[in-house]
């Protein structure tokens, strides 16, 4: 860290970054087995790695004992992670990861695991900086400060957008729950209003615009433990039906597919 510049040093946030990302995004989409980008920002980046990282190199370079250092580094990122989790719920009135499930946890926000997940990344980050450093040394001034620029223009619009996106969330998710709520006031209405008129209600409000949209769908797909508070039942509802649209669109491809190697197997048959 002696010496280096701040657009070096936020080229490297973003990279520690990235590698965060890929390994959320590998753990969630295998045990999904799809895809999904589990990053917070829309960007193929988790802050809260980058944060860790720069906070690994800083102790390294002040505590030489391994055990701990990685003892620290690991405490000040559960910190971190703690912190963010209570500000987001704060924030957006839902709670984004639940460790409760899991053993050795504090309020669900941190636990045990991810301790040790940090202790090991703790001297991963120190081991693998001298490449990235002689990397970044390469590049001419010139080049640092354009990609710098471009990476936190990029990185500043997502942050604007998500949170913009997400402040309405609430609002809408309360939207459905109203529906729910009022199908279940009533007897009568709770046996008339189906499954399928509340997709339909659903539907209503995805041409009025008090539809979810992409930012906000891509959200409640990436964190399945997002607990929405008072509209966990409407998030529930929603949940089912994407799952069910995704069903469905999967089934039409597997028999588009189908078809078309039926069409083509046909084609090459001797005549």
């Amino acid at each position: 860290m002696d010496g280096a510049t701040f657009p070096q040093v936020f080229i490297w946030f973003i990279f520690y970054s990235f590698l965060g990302w890929a390994w959320e995004c590998a753990i969630v989409s295998r045990r999904q087995k799809r895809f999904v980008n589990r990053g917070f920002f829309n960007g193929p980046y988790c802050p809260i790695w980058g944060v860790g990282a720069i906070l690994c190199l800083l102790t390294a370079k002040y505590m030489p004992n391994l055990i701990v250092r990685a003892i620290v580094d690991a405490t000040g990122a559960c910190i971190l992670e703690y912190f963010t989790s209570w500000l987001l719920e704060i924030i957006f009135h839902a709670r984004w990861w639940d460790y409760t499930p899991r053993r050795f946890n504090l309020n669900g926000r941190i636990c045990l695991e991810g301790f040790l997940v940090f202790c090991i990344v703790s001297f991963i980050v120190p081991a693998i900086h001298p490449s990235v450093v002689a990397t970044t040394a390469l590049l001419p001034t010139v080049v640092v400060n354009s990609i710098f620029s471009i990476l936190l223009i990029a990185f500043i619009a997502d942050a604007v957008i998500t949170f913009r996106s997400l402040t309405k969330i609430d609002r809408v998710l309360g939207e459905y729950q109203r529906v729910i709520d009022r199908r279940n006031s009533d007897l009568i209405e709770f046996v008339r209003l189906s499954r399928r008129a509340f997709e339909l209600r659903i539907n209503e409000k995805h041409h009025t615009g008090d539809s979810l949209n992409f930012q906000q769908r891509r959200i409640i797909n990436a964190f399945p433990q997002l607990d929405a508070k008072d509209n966990m039942e409407a998030l529930d509802n929603i949940r089912k039906i994407y799952a069910k649209d995704k069903t469905k669109t999967s089934r039409a491809a597997r028999k588009k597919a189908r078809k078309k190697a039926t069409k083509v197997a046909r084609s090459k048959r001797p005549r």
